[in-house]
């Protein structure tokens, strides 16, 4: 860690059970444009607090939200959109949501210069001084903590390729974590968003850029996670659960915000972009390896983690946690063969990520954590 750090996240947080009450609040009197799914839609209409929003304020809906969304997509919605005016943008769902909800926000701002979407991503310093359109930000998952941070991952489909908007500019304004917009979600978004959760809080342990104070997020992100979700992975678990859950992605996302993620990340975006392996899943597939190699040259990074946990080895607990959630079994649901993989190795060390990992990597190691995961002798 430096000898020096500073910390700045500029989100009014709204957490807890009931939270939902306070988007009345926020959004009340103004033209709003709510960026879901067509199920996050039909979520939003039917809640008993959300669904009276609409009294006060002036709803636009774009239900149209799909996972990993991609640019051309994005900016098909952004041109339609040209000449509306807004005063809020809502992300309702899970981190795709919020993320569209960010570029649509940042590509209606940039459309009134004449840029973009592609534009401002192949040109980012542009958000270090956008005034964009600000993002109301009320997550029904438990996983990409999006809400909290300066990210937005938007992906080239045609290409196969990973994008992301990152800046100031990106930051919602609000960010509201009612957990019981969670308590209905299906069992594999549960399991898929929480491995996200616990593998960007761990991430940001085992992170470069790390502080004192994200050390203290990811920590405490990890100590209520991994329990919760090893319970709701049995099929088990309820509110209790279900809180330590939201509270555990925020944490998780507040952590990030000052570091990024970092080499579990990189090596994911290949995977889910060429076989479709869900987010969460493709993080979760190498974070056992990857924690072995940071321990071997930096294992006082994970002293504080150790006891919190109440554990002598992390290890064993994270080795225990990939075997409890089938790591093994799902990964092999999108991917049937390692041959598969051998080819994205290049592709698996993303500038900005991979290098933020505390342990330097080049292919060769990347290819030994992916053997290794894959449980390749």
């Amino acid at each position: 860690m430096a000898a020096t750090w500073t910390y700045h996240n500029p989100v009014q947080v709204f957490c807890g059970r009931g939270a939902r009450k306070m988007v009345s609040e926020v959004l009340n009197g103004k033209q709003v444009l709510v960026v879901c799914s067509q199920r996050g839609k039909e979520q939003f209409t039917g809640d008993p607090i959300l669904k009276g929003i609409g009294r006060g304020t002036n709803i636009e809906w774009m239900d149209n939200v799909k996972a990993n969304p991609g640019l051309d997509k994005l900016q098909s919605d952004i041109d339609r959109l040209t000449g509306a005016s807004f005063d809020a943008v809502v992300g309702f769902g899970g981190g795709s949501a919020i993320d569209s909800a960010k570029a649509l926000s940042i590509g209606l701002s940039a459309k009134k210069s004449d840029h973009t979407l592609t534009h401002v991503i192949d040109n980012p310093s542009l958000l270090q001084r956008m005034h964009s359109i600000p993002v109301v930000a009320v997550p029904t998952t438990s996983g990409t903590g999006s809400e909290v941070t300066p990210f937005a991952t938007i992906w080239n489909h045609r290409q196969k390729k990973k994008l992301s908007l990152s800046g100031p500019a990106v930051y919602a304004r609000t960010a509201v974590v009612d957990p019981e917009l969670t308590d209905n979600l299906p069992q594999a978004e549960t399991i898929y968003t929480g491995m996200d959760a616990i593998n960007q809080a761990a991430e940001s342990i085992w992170n470069k850029n790390a502080t004192p104070l994200s050390i203290m997020y990811g920590t405490e992100s990890l100590r209520k996670g991994l329990k919760a979700l090893l319970i709701l992975n049995d099929g088990k678990g309820g509110a209790v659960e279900r809180d330590a859950m939201a509270e555990s992605s925020l944490l998780a996302g507040l952590a990030i915000s000052q570091t990024r993620t970092a080499l579990c990340h990189s090596i994911s975006y290949p995977l889910t972009a060429q076989f479709g392996v869900p987010h969460g899943l493709a993080c979760a597939f190498t974070m056992a390896q990857v924690l072995k190699l940071n321990l071997e040259g930096h294992p006082y990074r994970f002293d504080v983690l150790s006891k919190a946990l109440g554990v002598s080895s992390v290890t064993a607990v994270f080795d225990d946690f990939a075997k409890r959630m089938g790591i093994d079994f799902r990964i092999r649901e999108y991917i049937s063969d390692w041959e598969q993989i051998v080819p994205l190795i290049p592709e698996m060390f993303t500038p900005g990520r991979a290098d933020n990992n505390i342990a330097d990597v080049d292919e060769t190691k990347i290819e030994m954590l992916l053997k290794a995961s894959w449980k390749i002798d």
